[in-house]
C-alpha cells in the first residue's frame, strides 16, 4: 500500500475530473487520506487490481486498505461477474474452459489446448481477440508445463494489457500443418468463434518452424479469415503470395539457421512484396534456428500483431 500511496501522491496532480462512471472512479483509503482515478480490472482473493487513468498503470491492492465505499462497489461488481460466468457456463460448455488456466481439449480430431480469462465468459458482443499458436516439428503442447512459445500470450503483464482466447493446437504424430491437419485447425477456429465472445475481425495466426510452414499456408488457405500473420523460421509457396496479399504478415528469421534456410522466409517475402503487399521482414544476423523465444518476448512483435484488425 505504500508504494501506492506514493504513487498516488505522485499523480494527484496529473488527475482529471471523473469523466465516464462506467469507465473510471474515484478510489480512496480506509482512512480518507488519499485518492486515485482508475479503472476497475479485476478483483480475487481479497485484492482488486485497477489501471490508473492518468497514465494506464496497474495496481493490485489489498481490499482491507481502500474505503468501505469502494470495498462494497468491488463486492458487486464480482457478484455481476459471477452471474455472467453461471449464465455462459449454463448455456455454453466452452465457457468452462476459460479459468485462467491452460486447459486441454480435442476437437476435429486433434487435441488442443485453449487459454482464457474467467472474465471473457461474458464478455459483450465485440468480444477479444483470437490468437492460433502452431508448434513445430516434434512439438508436444499437451505437456503438464505451459504450451511452448504460445505462453507468451498468457503472461500476466502482457494478458493484462492485451486479453484475448489463445489455442494451441497438437499437430498428429507424424503430421504437418496442411491438409487434414490444417482442416481441423479451421474447424476449431469456427467453434470457438460460434461458441465464444471472439472478434472476428483481430484473428491471428503464428507458427514457428513447421508451424511457420503451417502458418502460411492457413493463410492460403483462408485469407479473409485471419487479421495478420507471423511465421518464425518457416517458408511456404511463392507462388500462393497472390491469395494473401492484403493480410499484414510479419516474417522472421535468424541468418544462421541450418535447419530452415533463411532463403525460405525471403523468397516468401520477395514474393509478397511483388505482390505489393506492406510484409515486414526481421532477420535477426546472430540468430539460429532458434529464434522464436526471442521473437515471442519482443513487446513491440505483440503490440504490432494485436494492433492489426480486418
Amino acid at each position: 500500500m505504500k508504494a501506492l500511496l506514493f504513487a498516488i501522491s505522485l499523480g494527484l496532480a496529473a488527475l482529471s475530473p471523473l469523466s465516464n462512471a462506467a469507465e473510471a472512479r474515484e478510489w480512496k483509503t480506509s482512512d480518507g487520506g488519499k485518492t486515485i482515478v482508475a479503472e476497475y480490472v479485476s478483483s480475487k482473493d481479497g485484492k482488486v487490481t485497477i489501471r490508473r487513468k492518468s497514465d494506464q498503470k496497474i495496481f493490485t491492492i489489498a481490499l482491507d486498505t481502500l474505503s468501505a465505499e469502494d470495498r462494497d462497489w468491488v463486492a458487486k461488481q464480482a457478484e455481476g461477474e459471477a452471474a455472467q460466468a453461471a449464465k455462459a457456463d449454463k448455456d455454453n460448455p466452452f465457457s468452462k474452459l476459460l479459468t485462467g488456466e491452460w486447459l486441454r481439449t480435442e476437437g476435429h480430431g486433434l487435441s488442443y489446448r485453449l487459454y482464457g480469462a474467467r472474465k471473457l465468459r461474458g464478455a459483450d458482443e465485440k468480444g477479444y481477440p483470437l490468437v492460433i499458436y502452431l508448434h513445430g516439428r516434434n512439438g508436444d503442447v499437451m505437456t503438464p508445463d505451459e504450451p511452448g512459445d504460445a505462453r507468451s500470450f498468457s503472461q500476466e503483464d502482457n494478458y493484462r494489457k492485451r486479453p484475448c482466447f489463445i489455442i494451441a493446437p497438437q499437430c498428429t504424430k507424424e503430421g504437418s500443418w496442411d491438409g487434414e491437419n490444417s482442416a481441423a485447425v479451421l474447424e476449431i477456429i469456427d467453434d470457438l468463434v460460434k461458441n465464444l465472445a471472439v472478434d472476428k475481425k483481430r484473428i491471428y495466426l503464428t507458427g514457428y518452424s513447421m508451424g511457420g510452414y503451417g502458418t502460411f499456408h492457413l493463410l492460403g488457405e483462408e485469407p479473409k479469415l485471419f487479421a495478420a500473420g507471423v511465421p518464425i523460421a518457416g517458408g511456404g509457396d511463392p507462388n500462393k503470395a497472390e491469395i494473401y496479399k492484403k493480410v499484414p504478415i510479419w516474417v522472421f528469421h535468424g541468418a544462421k539457421d541450418e535447419t530452415v534456410k533463411p532463403e525460405q522466409s525471403q523468397r516468401m517475402v520477395e514474393a509478397l512484396k511483388k505482390e505489393k503487399s506492406d510484409v515486414k521482414y526481421t532477420e535477426y544476423e546472430d540468430g539460429d534456428h532458434g529464434i522464436a523465444g526471442r521473437v515471442y518476448a519482443d513487446v513491440k512483435l505483440h503490440e504490432w500483431l494485436f494492433e492489426q484488425h480486418r
